[in-house]
């Protein structure tokens, strides 16, 4: 009969304990309950991106039959998006009279018009141009606009914020709430409504390290 050591299950239990934590610590952290991944190539399946002019693709949309503002997020493999430079998420709720030249690559717009004249559409193009006007630096980005013809918040990818002609890429649909109270969400977006997946390396190298050791210890002990 083996018999294993009352230190050798501690140390085993420390040790699978810390790499636990090391999970913990190396995943997203959000309190959001209901993320809505997206983890394939914005474009994939269209033929925007080689067709001159600006297109806009709605062929990779999600149709969410609501979002809660208060525990919901947008998930974002970066890996899908690394064609087109995005590596990280930087977040911005704003009128488009309040937005930067630079340093933001997922904004909120809270305008719902762009010409003052309700009669008119004011459609993901419409809202990229407003974006487009105030932003100086290339790069792609996300953004949320309320939609006047279908009357709900839609997200939004696109290949250049500062760029009017970019081509775009509808990626969610939020189907409740409408009218006014979809116009009311938008100042309540936040940063912690998108969520960026890809960990960094040394954290995977972390968690890497806390396996070996657990699967160490097994062995040692199934030979004890």
């Amino acid at each position: 009969m083996h018999f294993v050591s009352l230190g050798r299950i501690s140390a085993s239990r420390a040790l699978a304990c810390a790499s636990l934590a090391l999970m913990a610590a190396a995943a997203p952290t959000s309190v959001n309950a209901a993320p809505v991944l997206f983890n394939t190539d914005p474009f994939a399946g269209s033929t925007a991106l080689a067709t001159p002019g600006r297109q806009v693709f709605s062929g990779q949309e999600r149709t969410l039959p609501s979002f809660a503002v208060g525990q919901d997020s947008f998930v974002f493999d970066l890996g899908a998006f690394s064609a087109y430079a995005v590596s990280a998420l930087h977040f911005l709720n704003a009128p488009s009279s309040a937005i930067p030249g630079s340093g933001f690559n997922v904004i909120v717009l809270q305008d719902i018009d762009n010409d003052a004249n309700p009669a008119t559409p004011f459609g993901a193009g419409n809202a990229a141009n407003l974006i487009a006007s105030r932003i100086s630096t290339d790069g792609a980005g996300f953004f949320i606009y309320k939609n006047s013809v279908l009357d709900v918040n839609r997200l939004v990818f696109s290949t250049n914020l500062n760029d009017a002609s970019a081509d775009l890429s509808v990626l969610a649909r939020i189907v409740s709430p409408t009218g006014q109270a979809a116009i009311d969400t938008l100042p309540r977006f936040t940063a912690d409504n998108f969520v960026a997946t890809v960990p960094e390396p040394s954290s995977v190298a972390l968690i890497g390290a806390g396996l070996v050791g657990v699967a160490g210890l097994r062995k040692r002990q199934i030979k004890a």
